[in-house]
């Protein structure tokens, strides 16, 4: 996989800071994932599904229990679905979908095209229109076969480079139509399945600013070309660091205001250290959630079948005998908590630890709830940009807090506003504003 550089080189990135809290006893704490999310309407799938795992007895008991969404780990990808020219291999695919239907599972299309896996046929085309035809055959085929039975495609997986910055991927439908071989690619979907949501799939863009960039310019060119797509996938593979809090957030936004649907699609975290998998795999799905992602999919869920280029490092949420680890109950609570509540949560109040103006810098922001609902999860604006985001610490009844310090902040006048989030709803805080004017200088804004 062309991931593992890029994987390992996350390795320094910044870690999530936010704290999972200990879930005290309730009657829903041995609810599967799937009965959760079923609350709210979300998605909670396993990707990587190989046919041949539901052999296993096990294997498919836990992924019935506790996914109601799953996606192919190779058997759409071109090689494996169409070997030969005209010659299509369905057998794989026919049976995850018939186990999605026995188990009231979605099923989602993964890897129509991808840098990867296309047969000698298709890489052997030069002429453009050529290739036009046999892409249209071979979407059109597969769609018809699974109208209704699969809701939503990753039409193009993985079109940039490991880390971004040098454009498109030349691969092979690059080479012969272009940059424009994607807008082609979801317009051939579109005309085989106007119903389904087409996706657009990219790894690592919470860690590379350029790549995520790139993908942004290249999806909002899209939209503005009025290309029918319907959303994007971020994979998170996650290599002994998360993503920078807010950083979700801010992706989901920016896409969401382009009127797409935002999807995790291979959630895993490649790390020696237990708590902090436990740690990574509890904020991504917190922040998501609160972010208006409703579909999230973890890239597996038992170690037994777990790929790694971590050597030694287990990935996923379930061991190797498919005992359910930490990362499994912090990703329980963390949907757990984004949806148990009937309302939103309570307004929470605002203050600073400075008075008259503070003239060395540094001073605290917190955030208190005494009383009413909890959130799930927690920003910080300060005038107007998102600064953290994180989980609340909870006390004793419903109460929540947390606490932001700053260090020598340079003059100026700070106004901080924040929202606590759940299931139900977004409550703004008041606004608390800390003006710094250190000696001989004037405060500026």
């Amino acid at each position: 996989m062309h991931r593992i550089v890029a994987a390992l080189a996350t390795v320094t990135m910044g870690l999530a800071t936010a704290a999972i809290p200990v879930a005290g006893a309730s009657a829903d704490s041995s609810t599967p994932l799937r009965d959760l999310a079923a609350r709210e309407g979300i998605l909670i799938g396993s990707g990587a599904i190989n046919p041949n795992y539901l052999d296993e007895p096990q294997f498919s008991e836990i992924l019935a229990e506790q996914f109601n969404s799953l996606s192919p780990e190779n058997e759409l990808k071109w090689n494996f679905v169409q070997p030969q020219e005209g010659t299509f291999e369905f057998a794989g695919l026919d049976r995850l979908v018939d186990f999605a239907e026995d188990n009231n599972m979605a099923v989602k299309g993964h890897g129509f095209i991808s840098g990867c896996c296309n047969p000698d046929y298709v890489t052997a085309i030069t002429d453009p229109d050529e290739l036009r035809t046999v892409m249209s055959t071979h979407f059109n085929t597969i769609m018809d076969r699974y109208d209704g039975k699969m809701d939503r495609w990753d039409v193009v997986t993985e079109p940039f480079s490991i880390e971004g910055g040098t454009g498109l991927v030349h691969n092979d439908f690059y080479k012969v139509l272009g940059a424009d071989y994607i807008a082609e690619a979801f317009r051939i979907a579109h005309a085989a399945d106007p119903e389904a949501k087409l996706f657009i799939n990219e790894s690592l863009v919470e860690f590379y600013p350029e790549k995520r960039q790139e993908l942004y310019d290249l999806v909002a060119g899209l939209v503005a070309d009025g290309v029918p797509i319907d959303g994007v996938g971020f994979e998170m593979h996650e290599t002994q660091a998360g993503p920078e809090p807010g950083v979700i957030t801010q992706m989901a936004d920016s896409y969401h205001a382009l009127g797409l649907d935002v999807a995790i699609t291979e959630l895993d975290v490649h790390t020696y250290d237990v708590d902090q998998q436990t740690q990574i795999y509890g904020d991504i799905v917190a922040e998501a959630l609160a972010a208006g992602i409703r579909d999230i999919s973890v890239w597996g869920f038992t170690d037994k079948h777990a790929y790694t280029w971590l050597p030694g490092a287990k990935p996923l949420m379930f061991d190797e005998d498919y005992n359910p680890k930490p990362a499994y109950f912090a990703v329980r609570d963390a949907l757990r908590s984004f949806v148990r509540n009937t309302s939103a949560p309570g307004t929470g109040t605002l203050s600073n630890t400075s008075r008259h103006g503070h003239h060395d810098g540094d001073y605290s922001v917190t955030m208190n709830l005494r009383h009413g609902t909890q959130g799930s999860f927690y920003r910080l604006y300060e005038n107007g940009k998102l600064i953290s985001a994180r989980v609340p610490d909870s006390g004793p009844g419903t109460s929540q807090s947390v606490k932001t310090t700053f260090t020598d902040k340079p003059n100026g006048t700070y106004v901080y506003r924040a929202e606590l989030i759940n299931s139900k709803g977004t409550t703004a805080t008041n606004t608390t504003t800390v003006t710094v004017c250190k000696p001989g200088k004037s405060p500026t804004k």
